[in-house]
């Protein structure tokens, strides 16, 4: 919030947009559109290489806005003291799904898809959330998110494959693979305990002009048929290399690539090691 007794200075700084948003005009994903000088995207597309398959869109949920253009490109370049999580951000309360095995994977997504809530499904490439693949179910509300882990728990229980998941707990005996937690873990990371997030003047202050100075990109959009052929291909291979055996279930029980030619252990070779080492060509 500015202090409109401070100095000319003070007020130029505290409103300037511009330099608020010029880490996007630096790597050239935005622009200011000459007709009124706001921001957009220039060009608006499909990612290619997400990992996530969405069952239902998260409407009203502005992950563009609030997490990878005002926590990932703003808040960096305030001082720690001023950093903040973005409101919309502390609103969202998500469901957390921890599948062990591809095959959970698959099986969770087809469940996601029955129970008809907004939630994806996919292999978790991000440095900071450890684990292979990952369900996530979205709710406003912490009431909501509390529903949503009753209703996701029961669907678990009742699927032979991912029944199991409910069976880990800790040592106070609460679910360690089905989970309801605030926000990204991101977030956590850089603003600590997620229960201690506050909204502050100063950060309503910001995210007010960025909202009025950036045009609105947010779409419900449904992923097309192709688009989820190759997630799923990438979902496989990502299988393949970590290690995951339940790969083959959707490879027709064939391995991805052939196995090595080992020579360790020569005794336990066939033809005799001589024949192998020393056969003439």
């Amino acid at each position: 919030m500015v202090d409109h007794t401070s100095s000319p200075y003070d007020q130029f700084k505290a409103y300037d947009i511009v330099k608020m948003l010029q880490p996007l005009t630096d790597e050239g994903s935005h622009y200011f559109r000459l007709e009124d000088g706001k921001m957009r995207m220039k060009l608006a597309t499909l990612p290619p290489n997400s990992p996530w398959i969405m069952a239902k869109g998260t409407q009203g949920i502005n992950c563009l806005l609030w997490h990878q253009i005002i926590f990932d490109r703003i808040v960096p370049y305030l001082p720690m003291k001023e950093k903040f999580v973005p409101i919309g951000c502390q609103s969202c309360w998500k469901v957390v799904v921890k599948p062990r095995t591809l095959q959970q994977l698959f099986h969770l997504h087809e469940m996601q898809k029955k129970l008809d809530l907004p939630a994806k499904a996919g292999i978790e490439t991000r440095p900071s959330v450890p684990g292979l693949y990952g369900g996530y179910f979205y709710n406003r509300t912490i009431e909501a998110g509390w529903g949503c882990y009753d209703i996701v728990k029961s669907a678990l229980l009742e699927n032979r494959v991912l029944a199991p998941l409910v069976d880990e707990v800790d040592e106070f005996g609460k679910t360690t693979r089905i989970i309801l937690k605030r926000g990204c873990t991101e977030l956590e990371h850089l603003m600590g305990d997620s229960s201690k997030w506050e909204v502050t003047p100063e950060q309503e202050f910001i995210e007010a002009m960025v909202t009025n100075y950036l045009v609105d990109e947010s779409v419900n959009v449904n992923q097309p048929e192709h688009f989820v052929w190759n997630i799923k291909r990438r979902w496989i291979e990502f299988a393949w290399k970590n290690g995951d055996p339940t790969y083959m279930l959707y490879t027709g029980g064939k391995p991805l690539y052939p196995p090595y030619v080992t020579y360790h252990q020569p005794e336990l070779l066939i033809p005799p090691r001589d024949e192998i080492l020393f056969r003439k060509f």
